[in-house]
């Protein structure tokens, strides 16, 4: 029986032992480390690691749907039957930042995109590129808000039929650099695509904008602290015309070659604007204020070339040729919001407008054609409100509702025997919004 177990032991150890070097020649192969997702916190909240590298990224973006009613202007013949009154809009957007840390501060690439479904008085639909820049050492290059913008429809959502509330042209293409003083002092330089700020007058050929040769000299001081923002901002635009040589001539129509006298113009804006916290009366409560003039660079008002309003237009151009020379428009503009919490999760705002345009007497002579002015002056102004609903965060529910008017200079014929001084228009739109 001792035998036996001998032979039994013996056995199995030798079983063992000859397994075990079999093992050992096998190739051993190690399991490939599991790179996990980690979280950033160097720049904020919702940034991670892309795996491998140092670089975070946050991905973010917006669905929106909105309803849009705005008053059938009935001056306009035809216009209840021919013209939709109300709108559906479907917007989503998608913003992408990457940022990493280096010895001369945090390189920045952004960009965001926007698909946009548009029905009735919006219009049609679009895709586009809203931003995409790159920030690094105070360098700002691409395509991003101008440095000249300020309140920029920070909370109304309506920007009225004619003049936006101030400067906000939305995405504009430069090459910028800021400096930072400490105590939240910066000052930036940047240069900006000129054609993004063209005014040239809806159906007004006479001043046809020549190609761009300078670009628009945007600067732009700034101080951002508890208490609030401030800015002082500055443009210079340049103007020039193909139709040099061909302009306005006396109070008529000119013909054939004038001579080239004055080919070349530099108009200019300065804004000035003030954002104030105020927490004394609710979390949340801020007051902005803005006040803008423009000669020969009108789009830094947040005017456009025109917009009709009823059977009234008033066209806005930066320059009139009078006699070979460009002869520059005046404008001003001011702009005031103000919002308030009643509740940790229901905000109202209210926002208000007036925009002033001033041809020259030599310019509104010149384009008047059998007795009309082809070009006025007119005004225009926007009031409006919203109350937004936040049931749960970053979801938005709410109602805007805009009046806006505007108002030439005299009467204006909109039809064989009839004559309007002044036109205005209400809407109201109904918005739901999910940020992520």
């Amino acid at each position: 029986m001792k035998l036996v177990k001998s032979l039994l032991l013996g056995s199995a150890a030798g079983f063992a032992a000859v397994a075990g070097a079999q093992a050992a020649d096998l190739p051993m192969k190690k399991a490939a480390p599991v790179e996990y997702v980690r979280v950033c916190s160097t720049h904020g909240a919702g940034f991670f690691y892309i795996p491998g590298t140092d670089t975070c990224i946050r991905i973010g973006g917006r669905v929106r749907a909105e309803y849009r009613y705005q008053e059938p202007l009935w001056s306009v013949p035809g216009n209840g039957r021919n013209v939709d009154a109300i709108g559906f809009r479907a917007r989503g957007r998608l913003n992408v930042d990457a940022r990493t840390s280096t010895a001369y501060g945090t390189l920045r690439a952004f960009f965001r995109y926007e698909l946009t479904s548009n029905t009735g008085v919006y219009g049609g639909n679009s895709a586009r590129l809203d931003k995409a820049f790159i920030q690094w050492a105070g360098i700002t290059a691409g395509a991003t808000a101008s440095f000249f913008d300020f309140y920029a429809d920070d909370l109304n959502w309506s920007t009225g039929p004619l003049a936006g509330f101030g400067s906000d042209n939305g995405t504009t293409n430069l090459l910028a650099y800021t400096a930072t003083f400490g105590s939240g002092f910066s000052a930036t330089l940047s240069l900006e695509d000129r054609n993004q700020r063209t005014v040239q007058g809806a159906g007004f050929a006479n001043y046809a904008q020549a190609g761009e040769r300078v670009p628009d000299v945007v600067a732009a001081l700034r101080v951002d602290q508890g208490w609030g923002s401030a800015q002082l901002s500055g443009a210079v635009h340049q103007l020039n015309s193909t139709n040099i040589g061909a302009g306005f001539v006396g109070a008529g129509v000119g013909s054939g070659a004038l001579g080239s006298r004055s080919d070349t113009e530099y108009g200019f804006a300065v804004q000035g604007g003030v954002k104030v916290n105020l927490p004394q009366l609710a979390p949340g409560d801020v007051l902005w204020l803005q006040a803008a003039y423009a000669d020969g660079a009108l789009n830094y008002l947040g005017v456009g070339s025109g917009t009709t309003i009823g059977a009234l237009t008033g066209t806005a151009t930066d320059g009139v040729l009078v006699n070979g020379d460009i002869k520059k428009t005046k404008g001003w503009n001011v702009t005031a919001a103000f919002q308030h919490y009643w509740t940790p999760s229901i905000r109202q705002a209210l926002f208000g407008t007036y925009t002033s345009i001033d041809f020259s007497s030599s310019t509104v002579a010149a384009t008047t054609i059998g007795g009309v002015p082809a070009l006025r002056d007119f005004k225009v102004y926007s009031i409006g409100s919203n109350l937004i609903w936040s049931p749960v965060s970053a979801f938005d529910i709410g109602v805007e509702v805009l009046y806006s008017k505007l108002d030439p200079s005299g009467r204006v014929a909109v039809a064989p025997g009839r004559t309007r001084g002044s036109e205005d228009v209400w809407e109201a739109r109904l918005r739901l919004q999910r940020d992520f």
